[in-house]
């Protein structure tokens, strides 16, 4: 039986009247290996390098993402690699048997918030520090 989990991105943004708006971009389904030291440890090292921007210049040299709707799409690129395994579902989607929920946002920094079957936080950090928290355990 495999370890399902669901990885979320998601926008925020404030709007004229100050108040902060979050708007789901994707919602990945991955069948199995979803728990912190597999998954995890990957998503985590995926995204490690990556600067978001707003723009891309002629001369980057750095890995980046245009906004989280590019990083989405890089995402599934990436994990997606063959038939069967991941599966895009709408962007608000819950309770599909996930014994881990990833969600990803971005204020001045990439974050993963994880949480547990129950809904319960068990992390919120950088990619750097969830690699920390992995390698600690």
């Amino acid at each position: 039986m495999g370890t399902r989990s669901l990885t979320k991105v998601i926008e925020t943004y404030t709007d004229d009247k100050g108040k902060e708006i979050k708007t789901p971009i994707i919602c990945m389904y991955k069948q199995y290996d979803g728990y912190l030291e597999g998954y995890g440890q990957e998503l985590a090292k995926f995204l490690c390098p990556f600067t978001i921007v707003n723009g891309i210049g002629l001369n980057e040299d750095r890995q980046i993402a245009n906004g989280l709707g590019c990083l989405s799409a890089q995402l599934v690129s990436h994990f997606k690699t063959q038939v069967g395994g991941i599966y895009l579902y709408p962007p608000d989607t819950e309770d599909c048997g996930e014994e881990y929920t990833y969600i990803i946002e971005q204020k001045d920094q990439i974050s993963i918030k994880i949480l547990d079957y129950n809904n319960k936080k068990i992390f919120k950090g950088t990619p750097e520090e969830l690699l920390t928290h992995i390698n600690n355990k």
